[in-house]
């Protein structure tokens, strides 16, 4: 019996669009918040020493986190975005 394989390309996925459209989404989600987390995880997109996340790293790492931030605004655009994502991408 042959499992499936469960390597996805990106191949015909703007992956790249949707993970800027996703971070510009949470960056005005959480502009001046004194939060910690997303102090940390802009931190780590905007490294330039040490260690530095791409947006696919991030995104795909943080998913529950992000969540509740679009459930906590009532943003059900960035929920849609999100789940697209995660069935696309991760």
């Amino acid at each position: 019996m042959l499992t499936p394989d469960r390597y996805r390309s990106f191949k015909g996925i703007d992956f790249d669009g949707q993970a800027s459209r996703m971070m510009v989404r949470i960056e005005s989600h959480t502009q001046g918040l004194d939060d910690p987390f997303w102090i940390y995880f802009f931190k780590r997109r905007n490294a330039t020493q040490g260690m530095r996340c791409d947006d696919q790293l991030l995104l795909a790492s943080f998913v529950n986190q992000i969540r509740e931030l679009f459930e906590n605004c009532g943003d059900d655009t960035g929920l849609a975005w999100l789940d697209q994502l995660e069935n696309e991408c991760f």
